[in-house]
């Protein structure tokens, strides 16, 4: 140990420099890889997030849209009688717990038709409502009225942001 005035320290043996800074770079190798792999998984789940805010924002548009060609008389009895289209009728004697509802089929929303995009920036896929006229209710007030269940299937870019909405409607 040699000691200058009041400060004294060991002098590093020889060849010790290199190793240690390269283990020191190995360290700031490690660090740096770990953090662009964190800045990488946060970007793709905002860019994901994104995605399902707009399939959101679709699907609720294509419920309007739906609920809209209801009210304006747009389908007929016997288009839903035809079961085609995305357009049902709802016959209780097909449903069984074994036998799956028509919005849960592959097949029933590859023939729903596709629907065009709702707004400028709408980046989804794949956008297609099918409609099912269900039993009459009959209200409280004795008035029987036709009832429908709507469903809306949106699929964002990439495959990304899938939503499914459904409601049940009254006319």
């Amino acid at each position: 140990m040699k000691c200058y005035s009041r400060h004294c320290h060991t002098p590093l043996a020889p060849g010790m420099v290199l190793p240690t800074v390269l283990i020191m770079l190995l360290i700031l190798s490690v660090a740096s890889v770990v953090l662009v792999e964190q800045i990488s998984t946060q970007t793709r789940m905002a860019g994901n997030s994104a995605n399902t805010d707009m399939s959101l924002q679709v699907a609720e548009a294509l419920l309007q849209t739906a609920t809209s060609k209801l009210l304006s008389g747009a389908y007929t009895e016997a288009q839903f009688r035809a079961d085609a289209n995305g357009l049902y009728y709802f016959r209780a004697s097909n449903y069984s717990p074994s036998t799956k509802v028509p919005w849960e089929t592959a097949a029933a929303w590859n023939s729903a038709p596709q629907q065009p995009v709702v707004s400028p920036g709408d980046a989804t896929t794949d956008r297609r409502f099918m409609i099912e006229e269900l039993p009459a209710v009959v209200s409280p007030g004795g008035s029987t009225q036709k009832a429908y269940r709507i469903t809306v299937r949106v699929i964002g870019q990439g495959q990304q942001g899938s939503v499914m909405l459904q409601t049940l409607y009254k006319i």
